[in-house]
C-alpha cells in the first residue's frame, strides 16, 4: 500500500513540482474555490511542466461530472485550453477509447456474448437525454428477434423495455475475480431469458449504440486487455485530474485507477460530505477509500475554507457533517466593506415552521426577492409553486414520475434539449404565443424552425400575413385555464385549411403538423399510455407555461436537492422531508447527524447538507407541522449559530 501523507492547502495554493510527483486526493467542501483550485494547477502544469508544456502531444485531463462543469473549465482555461482535454468520463472513454479501439470492442462483444458486429459502421453512445432506441421502428427490432429464436408467437414488448437489456455492471463490478464469473445481461422481468440477447444484438449491430453503463464497462474491460491503448493514454495525459469524484461509478474508479499503475498522475477532488448519487453507484467510500497501488504516495489535500457563505451558515453546515472529523470548515467570504459585511453576518438561520397563512407569505416574499425553494423530490417541490391549483400539482408530479425510470430528465429537455415530442410541442406554442403578443415574426420563425428549415429568402407578404393570422386564430379565447394540448391541436385543424395553404406549402411542407405524442413519450403499456396522455392534455396553459418559465428554466425558484448541486443563491429555503425509502425522520437528523455510512439515513443527511450548504447569505428551513423546536434548541446549543423561529 502506497504511503498516506496529509496537507491543509488553500484554493490560491500552487502544487509544486515535488507535490506533482505524487497521486492526490484533495478534499474540498463547498464554497471551497475546488473548481478555482482545478484550473489554476492545470494552467500552471500546461504552462512549467516539460512533458505538456514542450509537447503539441500530450495533455492535462480533466474529468468532470457534467457537460455544464465541462464549459464551466472550458472556459476558465483561457490561452491554455490547447494543452488540457475536458470531459465528462462517458466523454472521455467514447473519444479516447471507443471510437479508436472499435475492434476490441466487437472482439469482446463477440467473446463474451457469442454476437458478431461487422465493422462497416462505428458503434457509439446513445443521444444524451434520449433512449437507447429513440427513432428505431419497433416492428423492425421484434422481428429480428423472431427470426433469431424462431418464435412462433408475437412478441409484445415496448421500446422502452427492450432498450433497457443491458450489461448488468453491478454484478461485474462484484464478481468479477471469481473463477466461474461470466458477465451477464440484466432486464425486466418480461423479458424472457432467451431474447435478452437477441435484443442486444439489435442493439449493438443495427442500432449500434451503447449505454452509459455499458460504455463504463467497455472502456475499462477494453484497457484491461489492451495494453497498447492502455500506453498510448499514459503517454497523452501526464496528468489525470477527476473533480466530484463523491460522484463516480465504481466502474470509473477502476479505469481512472487502471490509467494511473504507471506514470501517470492521478489527483481526485471531491466531498464525502455531497455523495448523494447512490442509485447511480456512486458512494462515499469511492472517495475516502481511494488510492492506486503502486510506488507513488498518495497525498491527501484538504482546502478547508468557504468562500460562499456566512460564518453563521458555515457553522450549521458544520453541525450537520460533524461526524466528519476530517473536514470543519472555516468562512473566508470577502465583503466589498465592512457595512456590507455586518449586514450579511447579522442575519441567523430561519426556521419556518408550519403551513399556515403566515409561513405560505414569508415563502412567498423569499421567492419574490430571488430565493430559491429546494425540496427532496419534485412532487414536493411543485408544491411550493405559486397560483396553481393542487390538482395542477398533483398532475405535475405524475407526469414528471412517469419518466422516473427512463434515460428522459425531463427538466434538461425543457431547459435544453427538446427532443420529447410533447416538450417541442409545447415549445412550439408558447413561441408563436409570444409572437402573437409581441407583434414578433422573429418568434414566430423560432417556433417553426423547431420543425422546419426556414429559408428566409421565401418569406414574403403573403407568408407572414398568414402566420398572423393563424396566430390570432388560435389564440383567440386563451384563457389561464384552457389546455395545452387543446391549443396544439387547435393549431393543427386550423392549418389543414386551404386558406392556409400557401403557409403549408411554401413554408412548412403540405403534411405538416406539430405532432404531441409519440411512443417514448410514454413510459410503457397501453394503460400507463392512456393515464399519460389524459394528465398532460388536462395541464392548463398557465401551469404549463409556468412550468417551461418559471420552473424548469435557467432561473427556476424550485428545484430539487440533486438538480441544485453544484449552483448557489443568496438566500435558500430548506424544505427536504425524508420518503419512506430514507429510513429516518428530520428529528433524528437533528438529534444526530451521521453522514459517513453508506445507509439511506445517512444520504439523506448529505442531500441535507448539499442543500443547506447552496445559501450565501440567507438559509431558510421549513419544517412539518407540529416539529418540536425543542430538537432544534439542543442540537444548535453551544454552537455558534445564531437563529430564531418565524413567525417572530
Amino acid at each position: 500500500m502506497a504511503d498516506k501523507v496529509e496537507t491543509t492547502i488553500s484554493s490560491g495554493d500552487i502544487l509544486s513540482e515535488e507535490q506533482l510527483k505524487n497521486h492526490m486526493k484533495i478534499f474540498a467542501g463547498p464554497g471551497a474555490g475546488k473548481t478555482h483550485f482545478l484550473v489554476e494547477n492545470v494552467k500552471n502544469i500546461a504552462m512549467t511542466y516539460p512533458s505538456v508544456a514542450q509537447s503539441r502531444n500530450r495533455k492535462i485531463l480533466c474529468v468532470t461530472y457534467t457537460n455544464a462543469a465541462v464549459e464551466e473549465i472550458q472556459s476558465r482555461l483561457d490561452r491554455f485550453s490547447d494543452s488540457v482535454e475536458v470531459f465528462t468520463i462517458h466523454g472521455f472513454i467514447i473519444e479516447h477509447i471507443i471510437k479508436p479501439f472499435q475492434k476490441d470492442l466487437r472482439d469482446i462483444i463477440r467473446e463474451e456474448f457469442d454476437i458478431e458486429v461487422n465493422d462497416k459502421k462505428t458503434i457509439t453512445s446513445q443521444v444524451e437525454g434520449l433512449g437507447i432506441l429513440h427513432g428505431v421502428e419497433k416492428e423492425n427490432m421484434l422481428k429480428f428477434v423472431i427470426d433469431i429464436t424462431s418464435e412462433s408467437t408475437e412478441l409484445s414488448y415496448s421500446k422502452k423495455i427492450m432498450g433497457d437489456v443491458q450489461i448488468d455492471t453491478t454484478h461485474f463490478f462484484e464478481k468479477r475475480n471469481d473463477d466461474d464469473f461470466k458477465v451477464q445481461l440484466k432486464s425486466s422481468s418480461s423479458i424472457a431469458e432467451q431474447h435478452k440477447v437477441p435484443i442486444k444484438e439489435y442493439i449493438w449491430s443495427v442500432v449500434r449504440k451503447l449505454t452509459h453503463d455499458e460504455i463504463l464497462y467497455f472502456g475499462y474491460r477494453v484497457l484491461e486487455r489492451n495494453s497498447t491503448a492502455l500506453y498510448t493514454l499514459r503517454v497523452k495525459f501526464p496528468f489525470i485530474f477527476v473533480d466530484e469524484f463523491q460522484d463516480t461509478n465504481p466502474l470509473q474508479t477502476l479505469l481512472i485507477k487502471l490509467i494511473g499503475e504507471k506514470s501517470t498522475v492521478i489527483g481526485v477532488i471531491g466531498d464525502v460530505a455531497q455523495s448523494i448519487y447512490s442509485f447511480q453507484g456512486a458512494r462515499p467510500s469511492q472517495f475516502n477509500d481511494f488510492s492506486v497501488c503502486d510506488s507513488k504516495i498518495l497525498t491527501d489535500y484538504i482546502i478547508d475554507g468557504n468562500r460562499r457563505s456566512t460564518v453563521n451558515i458555515v457553522n450549521f453546515c458544520n453541525f450537520i457533517r460533524k461526524s466528519d472529523t476530517r473536514v470543519s470548515q472555516t468562512s473566508i467570504r470577502l465583503y466589498k466593506t465592512d457595512s456590507e459585511k455586518v449586514a450579511a453576518e447579522a442575519k441567523p438561520i430561519r426556521f419556518l415552521v408550519g403551513n399556515d397563512d403566515v409561513i405560505k407569505n414569508q415563502i412567498a416574499e423569499v421567492i419574490n426577492d430571488g430565493g430559491v425553494v429546494l425540496t427532496r423530490a419534485w412532487a414536493k417541490a411543485f408544491s411550493y409553486i405559486r397560483d396553481i391549483e393542487d390538482e395542477q400539482v398533483k398532475l405535475l408530479s405524475s407526469i414528471y414520475n412517469s419518466y422516473y425510470n427512463t434515460p428522459i430528465d425531463i427538466r434538461v429537455e425543457i431547459t435544453e434539449l427538446g427532443n420529447v415530442t410533447w416538450v417541442r410541442a409545447f415549445r412550439f406554442i408558447f413561441l408563436l404565443h409570444k409572437a402573437f403578443t409581441d407583434g414578433s415574426f422573429v418568434d414566430a420563425l423560432k417556433a417553426f424552425r423547431l420543425y422546419a428549415d426556414i429559408d428566409r429568402r421565401k418569406l414574403n407578404f403573403k407568408l407572414l400575413r398568414q402566420i398572423k393570422t393563424i396566430a390570432d386564430e388560435v389564440f383567440v379565447g386563451l384563457s389561464d385555464t384552457s389546455s395545452t394540448v387543446s391549443i396544439i391541436k387547435k393549431f393543427n385543424t386550423n392549418l389543414q385549411e386551404t386558406k392556409h395553404s400557401i403557409l403549408r406549402i411554401e413554408l412548412l411542407g403540405e403534411d405538416f403538423t406539430v405532432p404531441i405524442f409519440d411512443e417514448y413519450d410514454l413510459t410503457s403499456g397501453s394503460k400507463k399510455s392512456l393515464k399519460f396522455m389524459d394528465e398532460l392534455s388536462k395541464l392548463t396553459w398557465a401551469t404549463s407555461y409556468k412550468l417551461f418559465t418559471e420552473v424548469f428554466s435557467a432561473d427556476s425558484k424550485y428545484m430539487t436537492v440533486h438538480q441544485a448541486k453544484g449552483l448557489e443563491w443568496d438566500k435558500v429555503i430548506v424544505a427536504a422531508e425524508p420518503n419512506k425509502f430514507d429510513g429516518t425522520k428530520l428529528t433524528d437528523m437533528y438529534s444526530s447527524p451521521q453522514i459517513l455510512k453508506e445507509t439511506s439515513a445517512d444520504e439523506f443527511v448529505r442531500m441535507y447538507y448539499v442543500a443547506c450548504s447552496r445559501a450565501r447569505e440567507e438559509l431558510y428551513i421549513h419544517l412539518p407541522d407540529g416539529f418540536d423546536k425543542k430538537i432544534i434548541e439542543t442540537a444548535l446549543s453551544g454552537r455558534n449559530i445564531r437563529y430564531e423561529f418565524a413567525p417572530v
